[in-house]
């Protein structure tokens, strides 16, 4: 019997040049996933709130602000208008806020950025009003530590300083160098 290859040889041609075109794609692919960066875990919310609690469950410390968005590939939390206020309960008498702050991972540090202000609140006396343009606050220790200009106003009393270390809970600031200022009695 005498069969015609052709049809036979067509058909494997045309196999070959699929699975060949197959092979071409999946490479491109790959290589266009390893190009493109991967977006990961990651999140942004719109008018946050983030509650701090302690180990009885109660509020510590509240930090809104009016987006948070975590950058998946270093696991900071970026934060625009930032406020922070820690619960009348636990007695410390400070509120803070900033343009930005950023939240780190694995650490209890914020820092602010930008218009950073703290201020006292409470009606006995008059509010104490810190202001600079960058600030780190420890949250476990309560202690805000900056080496840049700050300004300290109270009442009718203005004291400039390059560096501040504030014991917000024992409401101790202390002013690290070049303090100048003027105190009205």
């Amino acid at each position: 019997m005498n069969t015609n290859p052709w049809p036979k040889l067509i058909l494997l041609l045309i196999a070959a040049v699929a699975s060949g075109v197959l092979v071409i794609r999946s490479g491109e692919q790959e290589s266009d996933r390893k190009q493109r960066p991967e977006l990961g875990v990651g999140y942004s919310m719109q008018q946050a709130e983030l509650i701090r609690t302690g180990e009885t469950g109660k509020v510590v410390y509240k930090v809104t602000t009016n987006r948070a968005t975590q950058v998946a590939e270093n696991g900071i939390i970026e934060l625009d208008v930032v406020r922070i206020n820690y619960d009348p309960l636990i007695e410390i008498p400070w509120d803070l806020r900033a343009d930005t702050g950023h939240i780190l991972p694995d650490r209890n540090i914020i820092r602010l950025t930008g218009n950073v202000i703290i201020r006292t609140r409470g009606e006995m006396q008059a509010p104490t009003r810190i202001s600079t343009d960058y600030l780190e606050l420890n949250t476990e220790t309560y202690i805000a530590n900056t080496d840049r200009d700050v300004v300290i106003d109270h009442t009718n009393n203005t004291l400039f300083a390059k560096g501040l270390r504030a014991h917000l809970k024992e409401e101790r600031l202390q002013l690290l160098s070049d303090v100048n200022g003027q105190f009205i009695p």
